[in-house]
């Protein structure tokens, strides 16, 4: 089967516009508050309750995923610098234990 230039993909001939959009949006809004309307008062709590905990899950999986390269970021400078610190200390270093020089001195009785 032969393609148009120009022709689109998927359905044949079929567009949404973005008003076509924002109806069927108002439409399932008001599809949700009327079943909620004819639920029970225990039932309607139920998915309340539901909807709240899923809201929040996206609220904190949004805000996990906005911010998490500025996390990373941050991780791996504090890691640089806890290595060019332990880089700077004198030490003797026995295989991969460190033994700081300021450990060999006299203990001070507390």
């Amino acid at each position: 089967m032969k393609r148009r230039a120009g022709a689109q993909l998927g359905c044949p001939g079929v567009s949404v516009s973005p008003n076509q959009w924002f109806a069927g949006l108002v439409v399932g809004v008001c599809g949700v508050m009327l079943i909620r309307m004819l639920l029970g008062d225990r039932r309607r709590d139920r998915v309340d309750a539901a909807a709240r905990r899923l809201g929040h899950h996206l609220r904190r999986r949004g805000q996990h995923l906005w911010h998490w390269r500025r996390r990373r970021d941050e991780s791996a400078r504090l890691a640089e610098e806890a290595i060019q610190r332990a880089r700077r200390v004198r030490a003797d270093k026995d295989g991969n234990v460190i033994r700081p020089e300021a450990f060999k001195g006299p203990r001070k009785p507390h």
